[in-house]
């Protein structure tokens, strides 16, 4: 039997660990004191469909615990991490290395540099690189009114996106434990040879249009007339080429199509196919990783400078944004 810690038990962290427990595993989590006894309870997962959330999915995490003293006491296999990239960086990371000694690694995060920072830690061969291939919120949505069906469905909803396995890249020995432990979840795995720089690229093209978003006061309507959705949509494409940069790679054909007209083709297509309300779902997932985002836009600019490429459009973008945290690159 596997034995995986989850590190964070926000609506990531309980998904991933719903499909490792359903195809065996015994899960536990690691937290913060506050959310000791909540998580102890127990969790209700809710499938999105077209017609609304299905029936409760309800599982109990086999261990929870709070400090690092505790986790020496225990076994893992694997750790996942499911923090946001913010909250990744800080001294805490030592203290789960020494920790949980030769557990798999499982990261999670999709800034450019996170990788990197996770190998200035752990080394490389213990670390697998994935790619969270669902959308997953706390519900009931705040926005939601009181008489909609799903109003009363406490717990958290995910969407696992059609067509787009979780994409997983490792060495040969951490890899195929981790791919098996998902699977026999009946969660779709894939394996990719650099996991990470598909993430960053994903990450490009959705984070400038995420901070325009922000300042359109997450209004879908208001982004797509935006005058501003061009400087957004010039900032991914910079962002794009460090990225393509940074990983000695050149731009793929999607990314090199990336425009402005084709942005604005699919922004009502994707409020259009959503089963949730795309505009609550965003603003209420994107307000609470404010610092994420700042910080990645932040990331872009100073590699794209190290690298020697243009920035200019994310930093007009960036320099836009209110209360931006006076950030320095991590060492």
């Amino acid at each position: 039997m596997v034995t995986a810690l989850i590190v964070g038990a926000g609506a990531v962290g309980q998904v991933y660990g719903h499909f490792l427990q359903r195809g065996g595993a015994s899960v536990s989590y690691f937290i913060k004191q506050k959310y000791k006894e909540q998580c102890e309870q127990g969790f209700t997962l809710y499938r999105c469909r077209r017609s609304g959330l299905g029936g409760p999915e309800q599982f109990q995490a086999d261990g929870v615990y709070t400090e690092f003293e505790e986790l020496k006491q225990q076994h893992f296999d694997q750790v996942w991490l499911t923090v946001s990239s913010a909250d990744l960086r800080g001294e805490w990371l030592q203290q789960l290395k020494a920790a949980v000694g030769d557990a798999t690694i499982v990261m999670l995060q999709p800034d450019l540099d996170d990788r990197d920072y996770i190998y200035s830690v752990f080394p490389q061969q213990q670390v697998v690189c994935g790619i969270v291939n669902f959308i997953s919120y706390q519900t009931p949505l705040p926005d939601l009114p009181d008489y909609h069906p799903d109003a009363q469905k406490h717990g958290v909803a995910y969407l696992v996106l059609p067509m787009m396995p979780a994409e997983f890249s490792g060495s040969q020995q951490r890899l195929p434990p981790v791919m098996e432990a998902m699977a026999s979840g009946r969660f779709n795995v894939r394996v990719e040879r650099d996991a990470s720089r598909i993430y960053a690229d994903r990450s490009a093209m959705m984070i400038p249009l995420v901070a325009l978003l922000e300042l359109e006061n997450w209004s879908f309507q208001k982004l797509t007339l935006s005058g501003s959705l061009e400087l957004a949509v010039g900032a991914a494409q910079e962002a794009l080429a460090i990225v393509a940069a940074k990983f000695g790679k050149r731009l793929n054909w999607t990314e090199r199509l990336f425009s402005l007209f084709w942005v604005k083709m699919a922004l009502p297509v994707m409020r259009f196919l959503s089963p949730m309300d795309a505009e609550s779902y965003v603003k209420f997932q994107f307000v609470k990783t404010a610092p994420q985002t700042r910080m990645m836009l932040q990331h872009f600019i100073e590699d794209g400078e190290k690298l020697g490429r243009s920035t200019q459009s994310l930093q007009a973008l960036y320099k836009r944004l209110p209360d931006q945290p006076d950030m320095k690159r991590a060492a």
